[in-house]
Parts: structure tokens; sequence; C-alpha cells
């Protein structure tokens, strides 16, 4: 290795040092910078040079199950007089219902519709859904459970900063990823309507000062600092914080998903009715690869993947090999990234006074009920 090569290579381990820390602390930099011995200012230049120019947001990880949600997904096709409101049906489902995001599958059409719903709820929404199959809004739907969500931390190591590019061997063996496989729900915890708001923001824009947030939230600071570090820190309601490598976010000033063309091909992958020996072993096999977004668990296994585009091949051929002892009972759909997007958890459905989650299926299906017959209306 020259000398160049190794000034370049010694510049991306800084970088992955850095990111790995990120994953763990958020964009703490005094932080990360005493943790690894090295100047703020240097730490500072890097995190802008190596990551927020680069357009690879930071975000927090919620944890889903200690704010008493359960993620549920629905794989739906839409019947035709609504195919072409979709996007705006699923969006008005984030207000409604719990939806935290949406995504429309390259060969068949279908939508998978992701849910982070309050357990106490999760029959009457699923109830919901199956009425306005019932009714036509659906002509298929497809409904998995889960006990647990989590998002990945990104696996810095194998991805140069200055390139932009993967460095993943397909062929080699490698480690499975015990440690990942054994993860299990958390307990529920204690929380109010101010620690919702502070996770909903720092899960659009970790970089959010604890000021910023305050002046858009019209909170006092110092009630804001407070629930920050004795409830959403201690209690843990975020399990850490997401890289966007993959570059997929939503505008919330433009209302409308952002995504890097053509870098990524998404797939998602869903097995049913998975013994806990399964189950554990094929995510210690599936969380070796750097390429795991995020996954769920339960009696059912969900996962989602971003492939670069020069390696789906090996990418399909890799999902082939690791699921060949439940392929009858596994579903694979590429993603359309183009028609998908994500949201926060849904705080607005939150009600301070009783500091419950809110839900009624009745309502719920009533504006459902007029919402098709306005788009038939419209459509006739």
């Amino acid at each position: 290795m020259t000398g160049i090569e190794q000034e370049v290579d010694s510049t991306n381990l800084r970088t992955v040092q850095l990111v790995k820390l990120l994953s763990d602390l958020g964009p703490d930099v005094p932080e990360i910078a005493r943790r690894l011995g090295q100047f703020k200012e240097s730490v500072r230049y890097r995190y802008k040079e190596k990551i927020v120019n680069r357009g690879i947001a930071v975000q927090a990880a919620v944890d889903h199950e200690r704010l008493g949600l359960r993620r549920m997904m629905v794989v739906a096709d839409v019947a035709e007089p609504y195919r072409g409101y979709a996007q705006a049906i699923f969006a008005a489902m984030h207000e409604l219902c719990y939806v935290v995001g949406f995504a429309k599958t390259l060969v068949g059409g279908e939508h998978v519709i992701n849910f982070s719903i309050p357990e106490e709820h999760v029959r009457e929404v699923r109830a919901v859904f199956k009425e306005l199959e019932g009714k036509g809004m659906f002509t298929r739907l497809e409904v998995y459970e889960f006990d647990w969500f989590r998002t990945v931390p990104m696996k810095a190591e194998y991805y140069d900063f200055d390139t932009g590019r993967w460095d993943f061997d397909w062929q080699g063996s490698g480690p499975d990823d015990f440690q990942a496989a054994a993860s299990i729900p958390s307990e529920k915890s204690r929380f109010d309507g101010i620690d919702l708001l502070i996770v909903k923001e720092l899960q659009m824009d970790a970089n959010k000062s604890l000021k910023e947030m305050a002046d858009k939230l019209n909170v006092n600071y110092k009630k804001l600092a407070w629930h920050y570090s004795s409830h959403v820190i201690a209690r843990k309601l975020i399990s850490g914080y997401t890289v966007n490598w993959m570059g997929t976010r939503y505008d919330y000033t433009l209302e409308k998903a952002l995504h890097r063309k053509h870098r990524y091909f998404a797939v998602d992958l869903f097995v049913r009715s998975l013994s806990e020996l399964e189950a554990m072993t094929l995510r210690r096999r599936i969380n070796r690869l750097p390429f795991l977004w995020g996954e769920a668990g339960g009696g059912n296994y969900f996962a989602e993947f971003a492939f670069p585009v020069d390696n789906v091949v090996e990418a399909l051929q890799f999902i082939g090999n690791v699921t060949h002892e439940v392929k009858g009972r596994t579903s694979i759909y590429p993603i359309d990234q183009s028609e998908a997007a994500r949201f926060t958890i849904a705080y607005q459905l939150y009600e301070p006074a009783t500091k419950q989650w809110g839900h009624s299926g009745e309502s719920l299906l009533s504006k459902f009920e007029q919402l098709m017959v306005q788009i038939k209306a419209g459509v006739s």
C-alpha cells in the first residue's frame, strides 16, 4: 500500500469510527470527540464534510415498544377506482390510523403499508382494514403482526465515504451475527405528550438543537430540556440514531418523498409463521449483510433491504439461499422507491389529557367510506 493509499484508508477509518458513535449518541460532536480522543473542530469538520454535505441524514431511531407501539404491516392490492389516489389515501392514514410508511411494489403493484400502532388498538385497526376490503377499497389484504421492530445501525466498515461505494465479499462465508439475532422487545415505559414531540422532532432531524425544538414547539426551554434528559434519554425512548446511507427521506416542508434514484434496489422480505429456532437462524444469517435497513420479528419475520444496483443478482441469490428452508412461507417484494414515503410516529393521535393513544374504529371507517364515495364520484 502506497503512502497516499494509507492516508486515504486512515481517513475513511476515522469516518467509520465517527459513524459508529453517531449511531449510539447522535450528532453530539463534543462527546464523540472526547471518546475518539480527537479535536472537536476535526470531528465537526469530518461530520459536515463526509455526512451532512453528502446528503446523509441523521435521525433518531425510535424504540416503538417503549412507547407501547406494535408493528403491523399490510400488503394490499388497491382496487382500480382508488389506485390513482393510493398515495393520498395512505398519507391520510398516517394522520388517522398510525401509518408510518408505505411503498409500492415494482412487479405486482401492491402496496406495503407500515403501521406502528398502540398494542391496545391493533385489533381495531386490523378490523377497519378488513371492513375496507369488504367494501371494495382493496381486492386483497395480507396482514402481518410483529412483536418488535428495529432500524439496523449502519455497518460503516463496509462503506467508502469518499466514493460512496460498498465493499462486501458476497462469496465469503463470514460470521453469523448472533448478537443482533438475539434482540428481544423492549418493555413499555412511561412518557407524555412533550416526550412524543421531542421524539418526533429528532426522528425528522437529529441535528436540531433543544433550543430550536423549544422555539418550534413553543415549549419553555428548561421544561423541554428536562423532558429530554429525564424521559427521552433516561427511559431510552430512542434506541439510537440512523445514519441514512440509503438517502431516502421525507421532506416535511415539501410534503414529498425524496430519493437518490437508481443507487439502491429495495426489497421487502416477509416470512410467515416461524418457530423460534427458524427465526434465530434466519436472523443471524441476514444480519451479516450491511444492506439490511430494518427488521421486525415475532411469530412472523420482516426484513427491508437496500442493495447497490450493481449487486442485484448477488442480492437475490443471497435471499434465495438464506430462505431456502422456509421458502414455502416466504414472500419477496421489489420496491419502487419513487412511490414510497416514511413518516414519524403518529404523535398527533396521543391524547395528553388522558395520557392514552386515541382511536375510534367506527369514526375511522366512516371517514374512509366518505372518501370512497368522493373518489367514485370524481372518477365517474
